[in-house]
């Protein structure tokens, strides 16, 4: 029988699939097996598109999303979570209640809206994400503007929108232990990553390239999940997965005839080294 790996952490990702790698369960597939994880997933939708566009996914039925999660949690022990793009509110509702049951670090990157999608669906799967899921979120990695679509769902006021750090502020009265806005705009209109927690902004830093790269919002976030999983405390995790998404946008590949994604094995062939 095989010896179980302890510096090996398990975890396990609910998330779309993507066709192209850029993000969704294959995305993090890589970037968590570059960084030493054994990465467990259940897909909650099928994604169609290229490096160009993306269609709207097509989720799976809740029970199958349930199904894919219940048969791995209860064979192999994990040490964090990542929950992506749900499918649907139903299967939301199922994930939320699953990972209830397991005190373990949790990454929540929000689905923002696509095209084709419903805006009153879109509208409700966020509004119940801030309900379900940010009460039980250790970091909530999102961009700037999605930060604050999330904390003004269902309001028509667009004269009272909050600051980028604002809204990451009220998802933290929402529950979300840690924020980390990604590509925001600080005060000299620099794009900068912030992390914002319940004792103020805890780091902020400018991002690692300004190249179009599909995919460096998952990454990001698959990184940090990583350093959480072997133990890591929030901000050294987001500082370890800021390089290593530096590294990986700098060996960045251009595969078709859109945007370039980040090249996440790049470390493991020792062409980049991270922090």
């Amino acid at each position: 029988m095989p010896t179980k790996n302890p510096a090996v952490p398990a975890v396990i990702v609910f998330d779309a699939s993507d066709p192209t790698g850029a993000g969704g369960i294959q995305g993090a597939l890589l970037t968590l097996s570059a960084l030493g994880c054994l990465p467990l997933t259940v897909i909650t939708a099928i994604g169609s598109g290229d490096t160009r566009s993306s269609e709207p996914a097509h989720p799976l039925e809740t029970d199958w999303v349930i199904e894919q999660a219940q048969a791995i949690l209860e064979d192999i022990p994990v040490s964090a979570i990542l929950v992506g793009n749900p499918g649907c509110l139903d299967t939301l509702a199922a994930i939320a209640e699953i990972v209830a049951d397991y005190d373990l670090p949790l990454i929540f990157v929000p689905m923002m809206a696509q095209a084709g999608v419903d805006a009153d669906d879109a509208e409700d799967l966020l509004a119940a994400s801030l309900e379900l899921l940010l009460p039980q979120t250790t970091v909530t990695v999102v961009d700037g503007p999605g930060a604050v679509r999330l904390v003004t769902v269902g309001s028509d006021d667009d004269d009272a929108l909050p600051s980028e750090i604002d809204a990451g502020r009220h998802l933290l009265e929402c529950g979300s232990a840690h924020v980390l806005i990604v590509d925001g705009r600080d005060s000299a209109l620099q794009t900068v990553d912030t992390l914002v927690s319940a004792t103020g902004i805890v780091r902020t830093e400018a991002r690692p390239s300004p190249s179009r790269h599909l995919g460096s919002l998952p990454t990001l976030a698959a990184a940090v999940l990583a350093g959480l999983a072997r133990g890591l405390e929030v901000v050294d995790a987001v500082r370890v997965a800021r390089s290593y998404l530096a590294a990986a946008l700098e060996a960045g590949v251009s595969p078709g005839m859109g945007a370039g994604i980040p090249d996440r094995l790049a470390l493991l062939r020792g062409e980049r080294t991270h922090d």
